[in-house]
């Protein structure tokens, strides 16, 4: 038996040496038979003509790569069989088939035909620009490739119907805040909606190479098929993919410089002694410094007592840095195709720490970001997706974590307060948290660290259907996006002392403010995660080259859940599913209907209620398609008028859940000592959907041989359903918590458009001109609130988020005024600000508060530009505004209202121009000083009750006109570089931005003049970039 089995196990191996043997053989054989051999030759266009730097490559092996030279030739080692791909800007790809060497082979390329239908990518799916009815903006990718920290900060003054904000220009901080087309809505959100291939995803984590395409949808129409999730708009974004043909690698660095400008101006120790003087001996005090005291200030002869601090200079560098870097890969064969990238970013603060401290580490936001999408065909009709995407931040800060604490600190604290360290070696403090030296708060407090990762795995599956019926296909697509949070705080804080005063033998006399403690590490962590399931069946076709059909079936399900929470109801995951559909028609590319439908559940209503149905509809006509119209009117390339009308569902009410139960509290105290019961929630089991009812009508046209286009949309929204807290429940109700209503209304309207020119003066030069604008405002038409007594106190019927204060009717201008005017607020003296006594009642009250000037967003926001290229050089200019959008310029009190915190609160420098400010002329001894037109009245010192009111006497104007960027960019083309070193381009780019602003705050920047100077200031930048591209 042992023999059989050896000789069994021998024949096996005989036989597997033969088959290897013979598989050698056949390889050396092949090997042989496949000696590579030399082709040459060269590539001609149709008119005979050489070409050079044309493209090489062998097909399906895209590392491989080629050149022709100066003469249009080329030379390269091939097999008998293999398939070489020509590529060339303007030109039809070519592939030719190796047959056998030759040393003469001429290639001639045709010119590609100009694509005819530019396409406009919409919700799930992509359209014929020329039959999209809906109104959706496509962004120009090119004008987002530049230095900036994030996409959202080139939104505003670029892309019609976005308007955004930017509070801070402090890394990590200095991220745009956006609206599609305003705010529209007083509910919980009016953010917009942001896709990422199909995806939901923040603009921020992106970098805008690995962009495709980018579009913003902003009617009912165009946002439909996303239900509840657009209802405030859209943004859409596909990154890029890889396709068949030779490996294509980007790298991108730059370098940018950051420069700190309108930095508040505050006045230095003499002068902020002089002047508070002044406050307060016009309040009817003595005065606050002798003429001693004044001496030891003005020649700084006791830098303990009677410092002259200026905090900006201590704790403030003039300039930051960035440094990005990145890289791509795209390429692929016939099977598979792949686009990979990876980006890098260091930014700084301009934060200046005291080198010599143990806890220092500079202030910095620094991100990583990683992407890679690949295709692969399974079959001749069906295709795998593979996505994969992640992005890390960093963001390194002072052990007190908080930031704003420095800029309220160097608000608050004069430079006469406290110096920046005590002769003594001991640390100073005026008090706690934010009235610590901010020299201490940046230097030594230790250190901390927030940390965001995210990372999203994406897989699809897309069949082409076309054996059922031509232009139908489908796609099922799942997703998981993780992210987690992590911060980490390694904390402590030095004793911490206080002194005014000596003793006999000179010696400083402290006064301990704040405790010391040891390091203490602190660390939270949380994570995020949401599942994503979406299917949709699409089809498309035309019929008799005039009937365009297409439709569309969207089915959507998530799944969201945090790990931050700790009671059992917020704990259940949150989620959302829902089923939209399209049906598009077009009758020879002149008249189009689109009919769209969401149907959407949400957890927040109670069962029968949970599903909304919200339909639409668009129609769209294209008049330019008449022979009349093309025969008469030749100027006029492109007309299209279209329209929309329809409803869109959003039910974002806030982070409570399930509002529609009620919860009780069993253990209550009860009556005799004993428990009882309380509904402590009172659920609103009649709450429905918050309805917009949207409708759109638009114009697109093009002129001048498609040289001149624009685009003008006016539009109208009308919420009904708003969730608000019920406010006029009956106190026999007894709730703690009041339940919800759809008890909210609101209409929000306005108009966007775009245009643009172009001119070629020659072969060598052209230009190109361009504006957009967004104009948008609201008004509310009912806002539930108790009963008012007089109408302009009610929130109805005004713009939302007006700002409300007093009508201020001038300063008063002596004694017998103030004994002739209403009854104020305090002990009133001339000079102080005179309110409007609106009630008539003898007396200034809540109730003479008035509306004074719309929200503090912006209603309207403009840009326009230019672009001028001469050969290989482009020069662009970007200007970005928005119209009139008032503020109170006492919004913090402290750093604008002079001597608001008495010894607390710095003093802007503008204040010690005396046309600037109201003073008894009993004081200056000149009359002119009591000036009616002052911008600041009477000094006081310390807060005063009358004057530090909102009101119209502070009421300021931040509208402007910034010179947003200068781009030059030089495209470099050399063969020499394409044949040594295999790179195809070159582009050296110098960008600045945030160059000049026209505006009337000047103090600091109108974008953030409602923080009064508690925020880290927009800077100027200019960057140096190169990117190569291989």
């Amino acid at each position: 038996m042992e023999k059989n089995s050896k000789t069994k196990y021998g024949c096996i191996k005989c036989a597997l040496a033969g088959l290897l043997m013979f598989f050698l053989s056949n390889t050396l054989f092949s090997q042989q038979s496949a000696t590579k051999f030399t082709l040459e030759g060269t590539v001609f266009s149709e008119q005979d003509e050489t070409l050079i730097g044309v493209n090489i490559h062998l097909k399906d092996r895209p590392s491989t790569g080629w050149a022709t030279d100066f003469n249009g030739k080329f030379s390269v080692q091939v097999n008998k069989g293999d398939i070489l791909i020509f590529s060339y800007i303007g030109f039809q790809d070519l592939e030719y088939q190796v047959t056998k060497p030759d040393s003469h082979v001429k290639i001639v390329m045709k010119q590609a035909v100009q694509e005819l239908e530019e396409m406009v990518v919409v919700g799930l799916g992509q359209q014929r620009k020329a039959s999209v009815v809906g109104a959706i903006t496509s962004v120009d990718v090119g004008s987002l490739q530049v230095p900036a920290t994030s996409i959202n900060n080139m939104l505003g003054g670029r892309v019609a119907g976005v308007i955004s904000m930017q509070s801070s220009g402090e890394p990590g901080k200095n991220i745009s805040e956006f609206w599609v087309r305003g705010i529209g809505t007083f509910g919980a959100s009016s953010g917009a909606l942001v896709l990422i291939d199909g995806l939901e995803g923040t603009l921020n984590q992106i970098d805008p190479a690995d962009i495709e395409s980018f579009s913003v949808l902003k009617d009912a129409s165009a946002t439909a098929v996303y239900g509840v999730r657009g209802a405030n708009g859209v943004v859409l974004i596909t990154t890029k993919r890889g396709g068949s043909g030779k490996l294509k690698i980007t790298t991108r660095s730059n370098v940018k410089l950051s420069l700190l400008k309108r930095l508040p101006d505050y006045l230095d120790a003499y002068d902020y002694a002089t002047l508070a003087n002044e406050a307060s001996v016009v309040s009817g005090n003595q005065p606050r410094y002798s003429d001693i005291q004044l001496e030891l200030i003005r020649y700084g002869l006791d830098n303990d007592l009677y410092p002259n601090v200026n905090w900006q200079k201590e704790i403030l560098n003039t300039a930051s840095w960035q440094n990005t870097h990145y890289i791509s890969a795209q390429g692929g064969g016939t099977v598979a195709r792949y686009f990979m990238s990876l980006g890098i970013s260091s930014e700084s603060a301009a934060y200046k720490q005291d080198e010599s401290s143990k806890y220092r580490k500079d202030v910095s936001y620094n991100t990583y970001n990683y992407r890679a999408n690949l295709d692969i065909n399974l079959t001749k009709t069906t295709q795998l997706y593979l996505g994969l995407d992640g992005y890390i931040s960093i963001n390194n800060l002072p052990g007190m974590m908080d930031t704003d604490w420095l800029w309220s600190s160097q608000a608050q604290l004069t430079p006469l307060t406290v110096p920046t360290k005590y002769s003594n070696g001991l640390l100073p403090a005026y008090g706690k948290d934010d009235l610590i030296s901010p020299y201490v708060l940046l230097n030594h407090t230790g250190m901390s660290t927030k940390e965001d990762y995210k990372n999203m795995v994406t897989l699809a599956v897309n069949q082409d259907l076309k054996f059922i019926t031509k232009g139908l296909t489908a796609k099922v697509q799942v997703a998981l996006d993780n992210r987690a949070y992590l911060t980490e705080k390694r904390h402590k804080m030095p004793d911490l002392y206080n002194s005014s005063r000596r003793t006999p033998d000179g010696e400083l006399v402290m006064i301990k403010r704040v405790n010391a403690y040891d390091a203490k590490y602190e660390s939270n962590e949380s994570q995020w995660r949401k599942y994503f399931l979406e299917a949709n069946i699409h089809y498309d076709n035309v019929f008799d080259q005039k009937h365009r059909i297409g439709g569309l079936l969207y089915y959507y399900m998530s799944s969201e859940k945090w790990t931050i929470y700790r009671t059992s109801m917020l704990a259940i995951p949150k989620k959302y599913q829902g089923i939209s559909g399209r049906v598009t028609y077009g009758f020879k590319d002149t008249y189009m209907i689109d009919a769209n439908f969401g149907y959407t559940g949400s957890e927040n209503f109670k069962k029968g209620e949970q599903f909304g149905f919200f339909p639409s509809v668009a129609l769209g006509w294209v008049p330019s398609q008449y022979e009349w119209t093309q025969k008469n009117m030749p100027f006029l390339n492109f007309l299209k008028l279209r329209a929309s009308y329809g409803t869109v569902g959003n039910d974002r009410i806030t982070d409570d859940r399930f509002p529609y139960l009620t919860i009780v509290n069993t253990n209550a105290a009860g009556g005799w000592g004993g428990s009882g019961l309380i509904e402590t929630v009172v659920g609103a089991d009649n709450l429905k959907w918050e309805k917009s009812t949207k409708a759109d009508v638009g114009i697109e046209a093009k002129l001048l041989n498609n040289n001149m286009e624009f685009v003008l949309d006016v539009f109208h929204d009308n919420r009904e359903g708003i969730f608000q807290r019920r406010t006029q429940l009956p106190a026999w109700v007894g709730s703690m918590t009041m339940p919800y209503g759809n008890v909210g209304s609101m209409v929000s309207y306005g108009a966007d458009g775009n245009a643009s020119y172009t001119h070629k003066l020659n072969n060598d030069l052209s230009f190109t001109v361009r504006g957009n604008f967004t104009y948008s405002t609201n008004k509310i038409k009912n806002w539930e609130q108790p009963y008012q007594k007089y109408d302009y106190l009610s929130y109805s019927n005004k713009p939302y988020n007006v700002l409300r204060g007093f009508k201020a009717v001038g300063l008063f201008k002596d004694e017998k005024d103030v004994l002739n005017s209403p009854t104020q607020f305090g002990n009133v003296r001339p000079g102080d600000i005179k309110y409007k006594d609106v009630t008539g009642d003898g007396k200034i009250t809540d109730d003479d508060k008035v509306p004074l000037s719309y929200s503090p967003f912006p209603r309207l926001m403009y840009g326009f530009g230019a672009e001028v290229r001469y050969k290989d050089f482009t020069l662009g200019l970007l200007f970005k505004g928005r119209g009139r959008t008032d503020f109170f310029k006492n919004n913090n009190g402290y750093g604008y209202l002079p001597f608001y915190g008495g010894n607390t609160g710095n003093v802007l420098s503008m204040v010690k121009d005396q046309s600037n400010r109201w003073t008894p002329a009993w004081y200056s001894g000149d009359p002119k000083t009591e000036n009616p037109n002052a911008i600041f009245p009477r000094l006081t010192y310390g807060k005063n009750e009358n004057n530090d009111k909102f009101s119209s006497f502070w009421l300021g104007d931040s509208r402007y006109l910034r010179f947003e960027e200068l781009t030059v960019n030089y495209n470099l083309r050399m063969a020499a570089l394409k044949r040594l070193l295999g790179v195809n381009s070159i582009d050296l780019q110098f960008v600045g931005h945030n160059l000049y602003v026209w505006d009337k705050v000047k103090i600091w920047d109108p974008e953030q003049a409602d923080k009064n100077g508690y925020a880290y200031p927009l800077p100027m930048t200019f960057a140096l970039q190169i990117y190569i591209n291989f």
